[in-house]
């Protein structure tokens, strides 16, 4: 009887997991044409909009709260290169270009959040 369950069982799992695979093969290469948006915001208001499929490389100086910030944008990744924080950890975070990372600089009230799908280019 236990080897009857067993493979019972195993004719439900095996159709199950290959099912999840295959759904998980589909997200991972779909292809979107939505471009990246970055949304550079300064207490809670949109002060600048940055295409981030646009691969020129470029500088924006936000003013923040408490001084200024510059943002780096290249190859579709934007960073903060200098701010006048003490603690410098929106700096020290380096590029983003996936929108499940947003970039904060909580002194000066700035935070850079990226819309649209996601980077499927991207480790995971």
């Amino acid at each position: 009887m236990d080897k009857k369950k067993l493979r019972n069982d195993l004719f439900l799992i095996i159709p199950l997991l290959l099912a999840a695979v295959v759904a998980l093969i589909i997200l991972l290469t779909r292809k979107t044409n939505q471009p990246l948006v970055a949304k550079v915001y300064v207490s809670d208001a949109i002060v600048e909009t940055i295409d981030l499929s646009d691969k020129t490389e470029r500088d924006y100086t936000i003013k923040g709260k408490n001084g200024e910030l510059v943002i780096h944008v290249h190859d579709g990744k934007i960073k903060v290169s200098k701010s006048n924080c003490p603690h410098q950890d929106c700096v020290n975070q380096g590029e983003v270009s996936d929108i499940n990372h947003p970039i904060i600089c909580a002194y000066n009230e700035v935070y850079i959040v990226i819309n649209g799908q996601a980077n499927h280019d991207a480790e995971i």
